[in-house]
């Protein structure tokens, strides 16, 4: 069996598809993760084709190794555009042992695979609100953005005392039963991001997620000391290298590697590797559409060290999106989604997702507040 076309699909929504075809008519679908920048993606993956045509699509370590030794300084556009490819590979695999991708990793840890539902809410009383929901709908951890609440507004000492007077009352109101992360999105500057962990101590998070931008490994590190929280980070993380630069010290409880950036599945399989070592949990991160779901459910299945997947519940617009790119749509139970069965993703995306989802460029905006 041969590559004989390697394709970048972009459609709305922020996605980057690829379609790598074979010669016995097998075609594997990946994604790629740099949202943000999926024409420098699009590019990327068209300049692999060439090297990449006539390859054996079995060889997925080799290729994967090529792909990386030329291409490497590039960052996220370029891993995001070798991650595309290396889960449309294992699609191709699966598909040609007719298999579930899972299968060929070692088998299923698990069949279910747990999920957090994501807190809205413009204040916190909307907030508590989200998160008593969530608890009802069987959601046994949630993620909540303080930073995000109309109450986090001001001075320095009253952001920091409604953050904190925000994840106490979701505690509060979910109790002891449900797991919280709380997420920073690196909105925090290191001495903040203390401040706060110190004043939420007591709630008992399961983690703190990006509490700093950290470029640099020594400050994370120091802010990981200085408090008695769990700290999750890594979604950024584009290579086994910086996955072992950021455990080094063992100052971080999970890593978010994210399978369409840190080279599919087959980079994110050793950057959990690398973390059970270290006895630190995986919670793979989601960013992007239904291809970046399904690897991520048979990472999830497959590693001995998952704790919760990413994931944006119904009736959220972003989860409607995801169901709609693809035939079959995922199957979610009580805070759990249900393992594709089917060869290789087990999911394929629609012929007509050009006219579902029409390609359209994102607008930049210079303005925080539209974030916000």
């Amino acid at each position: 069996m041969k590559i004989t076309k390697v394709e970048p699909i972009m459609t709305g929504w922020r996605r980057m598809f690829v379609k790598v075809y074979t010669d016995e008519g097998i075609v594997g679908v990946g994604e790629g993760g740099n949202w943000g920048f999926r024409e420098s993606m699009v590019g990327a993956v068209r300049r692999m084709e060439e090297p990449l045509l006539g390859q054996d699509p079995l060889r997925i370590e080799y290729l994967d190794k090529e792909l990386y030794s030329r291409f490497k300084f590039g960052g996220t556009s370029v891993c995001g555009a070798i991650s595309a490819i290396d889960i449309a590979l294992w699609d191709i695999k699966g598909k040609y042992f007719q298999v579930p991708i899972y299968q060929m990793l070692g088998g299923a840890v698990r069949t279910r695979i747990r999920l957090w539902g994501v807190v809205r809410g413009k204040n916190i009383q909307q907030s508590v609100e989200s998160a008593k929901k969530l608890k009802e709908e069987g959601y046994t951890c949630i993620r909540l953005n303080p930073t995000n609440i109309q109450e986090a507004e001001g001075s320095y000492a009253k952001r920091q005392s409604a953050m904190s007077e925000m994840i106490h009352a979701v505690r509060e109101a979910v109790g002891m039963e449900v797991d919280i992360g709380c997420e920073i999105h690196r909105s925090l500057q290191p001495h903040e991001s203390i401040d706060l962990m110190k004043r939420i101590e007591d709630c008992h998070l399961l983690f703190f997620e990006d509490p700093i931008n950290y470029e640099n490994y020594y400050t994370l590190q120091a802010v990981c000391r200085k408090a008695e929280v769990p700290v999750g980070v890594g979604e950024r993380s584009f290579c086994i290298q910086d996955v072992d630069m950021l455990l080094r010290e063992d100052n971080v409880s999970f890593l978010r590697p994210d399978v369409c950036i840190m080279g599919g599945i087959t980079g994110c399989k050793k950057a959990a590797a690398i973390a059970e070592s270290h006895y630190v949990n995986v919670i793979p991160h989601i960013a992007t559409g239904s291809i970046n779901t399904a690897a991520s459910l048979h990472l999830a299945a497959a590693i001995p060290n998952f704790e919760v997947m990413e994931m944006c519940p119904a009736p959220d617009p972003e989860w409607e999106k995801i169901q709609q790119e693809i035939k079959q749509p995922f199957v979610i139970e009580e805070g759990h989604m249900l393992l594709p069965e089917g060869p290789g993703l087990g999911v394929e995306l629609r012929e007509d997702i050009l006219e579902t989802a029409p390609y359209h460029e994102w607008k930049w905006s210079l303005d925080y507040n539209e974030y916000k």
